[in-house]
This record gives structure tokens, C-alpha cells and sequence, in this order.
């Protein structure tokens, strides 16, 4: 558990390893609000930080759900049991999944098989409507000393949301501002790489966001994956050099065969990822490339997706 800035703690979720996901606890005093919440499996992990930072479940009063991919929102209605006085703030889109998450969880199961889905998941239970709150583009809360802005930020999902919060202005930027690491984490100096997961990826919107996230002047990024970044304007250069690589793999895989079409998009995400991790000068190229290595394989997935989704629209 590292803090940066003061106010903001980043839990790892130990999702898949350690260092693979984070959660954020923002503090004030004698109120809380966790940023995404992670698997069912990082509640514990959670509620422990909240306990080191000297607050209590009762002092929660939001869970705040960037979108809702289950590394991101599968713990929400279990912690939300531990939290009385919270509510759930969400993207009007990802606020009936939450509800009602049943096709989200079938998603997830054809993706990672039924094994591996109880294994990183467990039960992904409803959260009660009444204790949900849509939240709007542009919308503001004032809490305690800070505001919190949150931004609709398409590219990874339809139902994605940024939020920006002027208490350390920093924007806690879910899969939005990317996959990357620092030298907090390890040394050297830090990459970042698209996620093109299933089902939404849209590069254009995606470049969009990025420039968004980059004009709200915010000091840090707050990635899910992993841990917080400064230098936005530097991530940004590095973060849309990547998507324009997606795009380059949907513009020619559009005549692969169905058959051929996600070794296709394997063999080419593996290579683009390579590059852009020897563009960014990282210090250990292996380690690197160990760290992504499942999320290659989703982002091609990700990619096929769109282009059969691009085919039958066609």
C-alpha cells in the first residue's frame, strides 16, 4: 500500500498477482470513498486499507465504479455489504449491469471459462437500485474540502467515467489513460499501452479521452493498472502512439478469414506491443512482457471483436 499524494491510497488487488490491479481510497476526514473496487476476492484488501488509514466501513460513503469490467466493479455489491452509508456512483450504462448483472457475468464466463471466472471472481451479486446514483458528463459533487468532476470517457467501454478530483488533481482513469507502469513500481521508465478488451474499443474515441483526460491539468493519473503517473502530457505522447498501432491491426486484419482472425490479431498484438515497449526505452524488456502477457491476448481478442462487429454492420 503506497500513498501518492497524501489523501490518496493505492491498494493492490493483488488481481491475478500482485501488481496486476489497483483500488483507490480517497481520505477525509472521517469520510472515505473507494475508486473502483476490484474482484470480490480484493474486499478484504480493501477494508484493511480503510482501517489502516483510521476510517471505518461506516465512514464510506461512495463506491465509485469507472465501468464495469469485474477487475473493476465485481467487488462492488460485497463491499458495499460492509459499507452502510455508501452509495454507488456510476455511468447511467453501467449502472443497470450493476443492477442486474447477469449478462455481464455470462460475458465474462464465455471469455474466461467457468473455472477460471470462480476463480478470479467468485459470486457477483446485484447491488440494490436504491443504493445506486447515475452520474452525468460533466456532473460535480462537492465533498468535504474537495470537488469531484466526473467525465464520460469513451474508447475502452461505452459506459466508462473518468473522474477528476481537485483534493489532489489527480483523475482516477480506470482502462481509460491505458495499461502502464512506473518506476515506482519497477525500474526504469514507464510505458503505457492500450487495453482493447471486449467489446467497445474505438480508437478515435480513445484518442478523444486521452486528450480530455490530459486537458482536465491534472498532476497525476490514477490507473487501475497500475499505480498513480505523473508527466500526463508524456504519458499521453506514449499512450496514443499504441492506439494508433490497434488501429493499424483492425485496418488490416479486416481481410483475415474468420478462421485465421484471432492467431491473426495474437501474433500482431504481440509484436505491437513489443515495439511500443522498446519505443517507451523501458530497462527490462522481459519482465515487461511477462507483465502484459494476458493482457495481449484480451486486447486481441478485444480487436476481433470489432472487426466482426465491423463485418456484420457492413
Amino acid at each position: 500500500m503506497t500513498r501518492r499524494p497524501d489523501s490518496i491510497v493505492v491498494i493492490d488487488c493483488h488481481y491475478k498477482a500482485p501488481q496486476r490491479a489497483a483500488a483507490y481510497l480517497i481520505r477525509e476526514p472521517q469520510r472515505a470513498a473507494f475508486v473502483d473496487n476490484n474482484t470480490v476476492r480484493a474486499v478484504p484488501r480493501l477494508l484493511d486499507a480503510l482501517s489502516r488509514a483510521g476510517l471505518a466501513p461506516a465512514d464510506v460513503e461512495y463506491l465509485i465504479v469507472t465501468h464495469v469490467h469485474l477487475d473493476h466493479a465485481g467487488g462492488t455489491a460485497a463491499l458495499l455489504e460492509h459499507c452502510p452509508n455508501a452509495t454507488v456512483l456510476a455511468h447511467p450504462k453501467a449502472a443497470r449491469h450493476l443492477a442486474a448483472p447477469e449478462r455481464l457475468v455470462a460475458g465474462a464466463k464465455a471469455v474466461y471459462g467457468e473455472e477460471t471466472f470462480a476463480r478470479l471472481y467468485g459470486e457477483i451479486r446485484p447491488v440494490p437500485e436504491a443504493r445506486i446514483r447515475v452520474i452525468q458528463d460533466n456532473e460535480e459533487i462537492r465533498w468535504g474540502g474537495r470537488c469531484l468532476r466526473f467525465l464520460h470517457t469513451l474508447g475502452h467501454a461505452t459506459h466508462h467515467m473518468c473522474i477528476h478530483d481537485s483534493g489532489s488533481n489527480g483523475v482516477f482513469t480506470g482502462d481509460a489513460f491505458g495499461l502502464g507502469l512506473n518506476e515506482a513500481v519497477r525500474p526504469g521508465p514507464s510505458f503505457f499501452v492500450a487495453t482493447t478488451a471486449p467489446t467497445d474499443f474505438d480508437p478515435d474515441e480513445a484518442r478523444k479521452t486521452v486528450r480530455r483526460i490530459v486537458e482536465t491539468g491534472a498532476d497525476w493519473a490514477c490507473l487501475a493498472h497500475f499505480s498513480v503517473h505523473a508527466d500526463l502530457a508524456g504519458g499521453a505522447e506514449k499512450l496514443l502512439h499504441s492506439i494508433d498501432q490497434m488501429e493499424d491491426i483492425l485496418q488490416d486484419a479486416a481481410g483475415v478469414p474468420d478462421a485465421d482472425l484471432e492467431a491473426y490479431c495474437q501474433e500482431r498484438m504481440h509484436a505491437a506491443t513489443e515495439e511500443q515497449l522498446r519505443r517507451c526505452g523501458v530497462a527490462d524488456l522481459a519482465h515487461d512482457l511477462r507483465w502484459l502477457h494476458s493482457d495481449m491476448d484480451i486486447n486481441a481478442m478485444g480487436l476481433a471483436h470489432v472487426v466482426r462487429t465491423r463485418r456484420t454492420r457492413s
